[in-house]
């Protein structure tokens, strides 16, 4: 398209203000706030694979007060109710295919909202994501499969995703989120990607899990997570189109830390997949929150900052430990910092013998390059790596930033551990 008049190609600095054409009345401005900042691209990023718009999420940001969780948790929650309607209104009017896409994406901002706005106490967020979805997900081709599977007295709830093609015994991937994922989101990490290239892939919600929560609230995080990791490769192998022989692990965030002790633990595991490692969970949040707070001497229980003013302490500090309280099963910010004490991999990370991938951003901090380390030297069996740089386009936590090139290096190198699917020859 001809610059407007007066603008000549190749000038160091052209100005267009006084054009009368407006390319684009959006303006790509974040937050201040890191923590908003990485959950905007977070929500950004699965668009990917259907999960959200460019658009949509941008729109909202003008929206939300920077810093405030009760905004964010209003401002995508309002997003998520428009774009649902929208798609009811195209499955009512026989289009299947545009009220599948608006679903998808619905799912993407309840959950969004959630993340601010609503636990197993309060709040509807997650579970109109997971009704969004599960709609949506048996209008795909081919359909998504919901499979859930009973642990401990509850339900871990899951999704088989399976690529186009004959039912034939396939590799499979089972992927394990982080404190705050959803199985729904994984769909758009892995389980998209993974079924393009001819893989199956299960994604689920584990004990500690909002979406396990949900339905089984006793069900919370637990240290040895390779129990109901174990309940669920059950179930996934017993499948008559998984190849037991070639089945993986991928964690993602706290999910690498559960995945490594499957890995370390159960001989079915064929390779193991950590995005980014975490070898000690409380080091790890240590780093995260601040070793100021993190030692903080004074005990806190979520009734204690209930309604407490924000100049007094932020919301997101009052979200953080009611959050943490309610999903690791303990009564206090005191009692969540003991437990951390077992979420360690210490003398278990030799015994990963199978092959192991290792990936990270280079922008995600010194704790998580120090763990990355300490995984890539401490894992007994053959082990890859990949340090994400700016310049990829993908150095944030979880490569949330670039899914395409985390699903491309992911799945080309579990293809050259267990081999490529069957049917045509996958391009990665």
């Amino acid at each position: 398209m001809p610059a407007p008049t007066g603008a000549r190609l190749g000038e160091s600095a052209v100005s267009f203000e006084d054009s009368d054409v407006v390319r684009s009345a959006v303006r790509l401005e974040g937050f201040r706030d890191e923590e908003f900042n990485y959950q905007l691209i977070r929500a950004l990023g699965v668009a990917d694979y259907g999960g959200s718009t460019a658009g949509e999420c941008l729109a909202v940001v003008a929206e939300i007060a920077d810093g405030s969780p009760s905004s964010w948790h209003r401002g995508f929650d309002r997003l998520a109710q428009r774009v649902e309607a929208e798609g009811r209104a195209c499955l009512d009017a026989g289009r299947r295919v545009s009220g599948r896409d608006h679903l998808l994406r619905a799912s993407t901002y309840y959950r969004t909202a959630e993340y601010y706005g609503g636990d197993t106490r309060g709040g509807d967020a997650g579970a109109r994501s997971q009704a969004c979805f599960l709609e949506a997900a048996a209008l795909l081709d081919p359909p998504v499969e919901r499979l859930d599977v009973a642990f401990g007295g509850g339900t871990l709830p899951g999704y088989l995703v399976r690529p186009a093609g004959p039912s034939v015994p396939r590799p499979t991937l089972v992927c394990v989120g982080g404190f705050d994922s959803s199985a729904e989101e994984l769909y758009f990490q892995l389980g998209a990607p993974g079924a393009e290239r001819g893989w199956n892939v299960y994604v689920f919600d584990g004990p500690g899990q909002l979406g396990c929560m949900r339905t089984s609230p006793g069900l919370t995080f637990r240290p040895d997570y390779e129990v109901p990791l174990a309940a669920v490769l059950d179930t996934v192998t017993a499948l008559p189109d998984v190849d037991a022989e070639r089945l993986a692990l991928a964690g993602l965030s706290f999910g690498s830390y559960f995945a490594t002790r499957s890995a370390a633990t159960d001989l079915r595991v064929g390779a193991l997949v950590a995005n980014p490692p975490v070898v000690d969970m409380g080091r790890y949040m240590e780093a995260w929150v601040g070793t100021e707070v993190y030692r903080m001497t004074r005990d806190i229980r979520p009734e204690d900052v209930a309604g407490v003013p924000e100049d007094l302490m932020p919301r997101q500090m009052q979200w953080g430990i009611e959050a943490i309280c309610t999903r690791f099963g303990v009564p206090s910010f005191h009692a969540w910092r003991d437990a951390m004490e077992a979420y360690r991999l210490a003398d278990l990370l030799p015994a990963v013998s199978c092959p192991a991938l290792a990936l990270v951003g280079e922008r995600e901090g010194d704790e998580p390059r120090a763990q990355f380390d300490a995984f890539v030297s401490g894992v007994t069996g053959p082990v890859a790596s990949r340090v994400f740089r700016p310049a990829d386009g993908a150095s944030t936590h979880c490569q949330s930033d670039n899914l395409r090139l985390s699903a491309q290096v992911t799945f080309d190198w579990l293809e050259d551990e267990l081999g490529a699917p069957p049917g045509p020859a996958s391009d990665g």
